[in-house]
């Protein structure tokens, strides 16, 4: 092990897996595996004596599972946690509670070495658990939530501006680290009858987007479905981007807005990218749209936000202090893209007042 090297701790029930994965990440220059947990229990001690850049975090583990392992991780010893869970409907949706807690990522759990998919899983594993190692978390407190609260004035609506007398046709909203958890605060304020459409592009393993759909459909009174390509947009809906095409919005000759799903990555280095979606509502809406950015590593979002703006529509950014990973929002205060930045807990308050 050099200095360099990025010291994960690997906490999983089944010892198989558990070499599997050692295996994996201990054969990738630059990683190297500190500690392994059998349990949520031995997870937290590991975390609190061994301080790891990153955690890879089973969900389902005896004595304690991965959610509540997370909890307690993020109030006493905050460190980058990465979910790999299995596909089962009861650990998506654990898995997306943990993320809710503070956890960072999801992935799948890589299959055997055997499987043709081994490569390309176990290239997603490595590489996220290297890119979250990076993230500074902050600390989650256990019991507490009202101390993660961030509060902020809203901004009250201008009338008197004519670019906030047009209704708007849309809402993008784009997401990626801490995503799911800002989704769900921002739609369960939202209501049934909510008058417009909302497109959504969170970065997320495609085989995760469907759980996520489900997990968001049970905390929002809003209907939520993945975009399919030609679907048309409709009002009081969530349409989530598939996640592995790009999501745009098009206009169709009855007027009516349609999502349209781009299979080709192109040079974006994200599939689905935020700055293909706002970068379509800037040329398809203009001014009849809202443009929203939301915590996330990196700076995907920032040049189609600044094409949203420059077009005419209302931009929001989530702001640092209730942001997992300012660097969504930040790079698009810094280029100039966003109207207002706001606190979590005023953004869907802001939207129904543009409403």
């Amino acid at each position: 092990m050099t200095a360099g090297d990025i010291r994960v701790l690997i906490a999983e029930d089944s010892p198989t897996v558990r070499r599997h994965l050692t295996g994996m990440i201990n054969e990738t220059p630059g990683m190297r595996v500190v500690g392994e947990a059998r349990d949520g229990e031995e997870a937290i001690i590991l975390a609190l004596e061994l301080k790891p850049d990153v955690i890879s975090m089973d969900i389902r583990m005896p004595l304690l599972d991965g959610l509540e392992a997370t909890r307690r991780i993020m109030s006493r010893q905050p460190t980058p946690v990465v979910v790999v869970s299995g596909l089962l409907e009861r650990d998506v949706d654990l898995s997306f509670q943990a993320l809710q807690a503070g956890a960072l990522a999801v992935v799948e759990k890589p299959p055997d070495r055997q499987d043709p998919a081994f490569a390309a899983k176990h290239r997603q594993l490595v590489t996220t658990l290297a890119a979250m190692a990076r993230v500074g978390v902050v600390r989650r407190w256990e019991n507490d939530p009202g101390r993660n609260a961030v509060t902020q004035e809203a901004p009250r609506p201008r009338r008197a501006t004519n670019r906030l007398r047009v209704v708007p046709e849309v809402i993008a909203i784009g997401a990626s680290a801490g995503g799911p958890g800002a989704l769900s605060a921002i739609f369960r304020d939202l209501p049934a009858d909510f008058p417009v459409p909302i497109v959504v592009v969170q970065h997320m393993p495609d085989e995760f987007v469907a759980g996520l759909v489900r997990w968001l459909h049970k905390a929002t009174p809003l209907r939520v479905v993945v975009a399919a390509d030609n679907l048309v947009l409709e009002p009081g809906v969530v349409h989530l981007g598939p996640g592995s095409t790009h999501l745009t919005v098009v206009r169709q000759p009855d007027g009516r807005l349609a999502a349209r799903l781009l299979p080709t990555r192109g040079a974006h280095r994200y599939q689905p990218s935020v700055d293909v979606l706002f970068e379509s509502v800037a040329q398809v809406c203009g001014r009849s749209a809202v443009g929203v950015v939301l915590t996330g590593m990196g700076d995907d979002g920032a040049a189609g936000l600044l094409a949203m703006r420059q077009a005419g529509a209302v931009t929001l950014a989530q702001d640092e202090a209730s942001c997992t990973v300012y660097g969504m929002p930040g790079a698009a205060v810094a280029r100039g893209a966003v109207e207002h930045v706001l606190g979590l807990s005023n953004l869907a308050t802001t939207l129904l007042s543009l409403i």
